[in-house]
């Protein structure tokens, strides 16, 4: 039967920020696809989204999207932080009024959490409001007194280093999505005798990509992915790794857990890491087990430790909930979009590097900073109009357009977190 899928942001969008400053999770890649993308390569249909109401013209269907209630289709709610859509199975098909809720607390949330519901447009359309600003643990309140509720406990991004938790999982689980017209084996692609590879049949390639040899393909921990992108003589790939459309490997060393989104210039050593898209880490230095948005640049000799000298987990300060222990023994850095680092930064373990910042001329950065800030031996705000201007001359070499929607999302984002900064003339860190 036909229906709606309609993605939702619950509470827990906060313990993501500030990677959800300028999307919303479900636009947030996790394996070779974001949410919305594997739910489109599953399902057949592009999923409609009730987001925040400053993101709706970009990812959202309006900011009062009653158009999605116009048909008589069922609705089917899915949250927008679900990684693992197996469990969507028992949802998909079910009676009107099942409502699958998830018992995982974290510390996001003081209850449990609405993953998924498949709701009459009237149903929907009573907890849309709730919806709408975020409020899922009222929507709970609401779909309880009409509905049936199954229980599971499905992966879900909680927090930031869950992408990274995740990340090898997935790409190997949606390597079952590829497009098998469009994907050829390895050893089909007729440049294959160029390639040195370690178990071929678990390495699919675009029929476009250029793979140039020697490179070395390695597939004996996890599948390789590899679209109509380019490869370099020289480049070590070591599954799972997943590279898209529009990229350039440029001789590096790819290791195992990695997604490189598309249009993105990838050199020297990257680990267990997810690049969002359109943007470079084109020269040599380390990223390991990290996260990096969109529209983001590193300069050469950057890097990033992901493992404490003293063995330790690695905590992070999260807006919203300071620091947080991230139990994970290894773990780099997060870089929201549209940030740039410039020559030879060093990253800490759980450094966090906020929208749009702009950092150079330092050798060990702050392992917290805020969004909009400029500099290195002082840190300083980075003016809203400065920061858009870059953003266009970068999206620009790219043919990529900074659209009216998207300043406005920048915009609301450099107001909200003025407080992070403090007065715009003083040093930050002072």
């Amino acid at each position: 039967m036909e229906q709606t899928i309609l993605l939702f942001e619950d509470e827990g969008y906060q313990s993501l920020l500030p990677l959800t400053y300028t999307r919303t999770a479900a636009d947030i890649r996790c394996g070779v696809y974001t949410l919305r993308e594997r739910l489109h390569r599953l399902y057949g249909q592009e999923p409609q989204a009730l987001t925040r109401s400053y993101l709706a013209d970009v990812y959202g269907s309006g900011r009062w999207p009653l158009q999605v209630l116009a048909s008589n289709r069922p609705v089917l709610l899915i949250n927008s932080r679900l990684i693992d859509c197996g469990c969507l199975a028992q949802i998909v098909d079910a009676p009107i009024g099942t409502i699958l809720l998830s018992d995982d607390n974290n510390t996001a949330r003081s209850g449990g959490t609405l993953v998924a519901a498949r709701l009459s447009p009237s149903l929907a359309s009573a907890v849309f409001a709730y919806l709408l600003e975020q409020n899922a643990q009222f929507a709970i309140e609401e779909l309880t007194r009409f509905g049936t509720v199954i229980r599971q406990r499905p992966r879900m991004l909680n927090f930031p280093w869950d992408i990274i938790a995740a990340n090898a999982e997935m790409i190997e689980s949606d390597a079952t999505l590829l497009e098998r017209d469009t994907y050829l084996p390895a050893l089909q692609h007729p440049d294959a005798a160029l390639w040195q590879m370690y178990a071929p049949e678990r390495i699919m390639v675009h029929r476009e990509a250029r793979i140039e040899g020697p490179v070395a393909l390695d597939a004996r921990d996890g599948v390789i992915i590899i679209g109509n992108a380019r490869v370099e003589p020289f480049s070590l790939l070591q599954g799972p790794v997943a590279i898209h459309d529009g990229a350039l490997i440029s001789g590096a060393r790819v290791r195992g857990g990695t997604t490189i989104g598309p249009v993105c210039r990838i050199g020297g050593e990257i680990e267990n890491t997810v690049v969002q898209g359109y943007s470079n880490k084109h020269h040599d230095g380390f990223f390991g087990h990290s996260y990096l948005g969109e529209w983001v640049n590193v300069g050469a000799m950057t890097t990033t430790s992901d493992l404490k000298n003293t063995y330790g987990t690695i905590k992070v300060t999260l807006d919203g909930y300071g620091q947080v222990d991230s139990g994970r023994l290894k773990l780099g850095c997060f870089l929201a979009d549209h940030v740039k680092l410039g020559i030879g930064v060093h990253l800490n373990g759980g450094s966090v590097v906020a929208t749009a910042s702009n950092i150079f001329g330092t050798h060990f950065a702050p392992k917290t900073i805020p969004a909009f800030t400029w500099g290195g031996e002082r840190f300083r705000e980075f003016r809203i109009d400065r920061m858009i201007d870059v953003a266009r001359k970068v999206m620009g070499r790219r043919n990529v357009t900074l659209t009216a929607a998207q300043v406005a999302i920048l915009q609301h984002v450099f107001a909200v977190t003025s407080q992070d900064r403090g007065d715009p003339d003083d040093d930050i860190f002072g």
